[in-house]
């Protein structure tokens, strides 16, 4: 958890990847402790495959029974199914705009418009979650505490 804060939350990540990873990993976390997750990172890396974009949304109903027998993983048919959903709405961003980072370069300043834009643009991503994954991505500012080496 502190090498993820220290290095990872809230840096600005550019390469679609790795923003697909963190969408993903912010639609599994719903209702979940972020320690978990990131506890299952590992396996979540291998089973949708690095998070290329094009193989997971390539996942059919076999590939979600058989995701939905692994321990290693969160086992969530609605996480999984959002998580393919997901994909094949990334490659349409990449189509239509080039890359995801192009288009989240492009949302509004306003956070709250910026939150209700990803909400509407992917599955299973609500208020809170569009706004976690935002802040995990460095879009908007990661409220640190006052006495934490990235305050500020």
């Amino acid at each position: 958890m502190i090498k993820y804060h220290d290095e990872e939350w809230g840096r600005g990540v550019k390469e679609d990847r790795k923003l697909f990873e963190a969408l993903t990993l912010e639609v599994f976390q719903a209702g979940l402790s972020w320690r978990t997750v990131l506890y299952k990172r590992a396996q979540f890396r291998v089973r949708f495959y690095q998070f290329n974009v094009e193989r997971v949304a390539g996942l059919t109903e076999k590939d979600v029974e058989r995701l939905l027998q692994d321990p290693g993983i969160i086992r969530h048919r609605k996480k999984i199914e959002a998580t393919i959903e997901n994909a094949q709405r990334t490659l349409r961003i990449v189509e239509s705009e080039g890359s995801f980072y192009q288009w989240l370069k492009q949302l509004p300043k306003d956070q709250e418009q910026a939150c209700e834009i990803v909400k509407t643009q992917f599955k299973h991503v609500g208020i809170t979650t569009a706004e976690s994954f935002l802040i995990a991505i460095g879009v908007l500012g990661a409220p640190h505490d006052e006495q934490c080496f990235l305050h500020n």
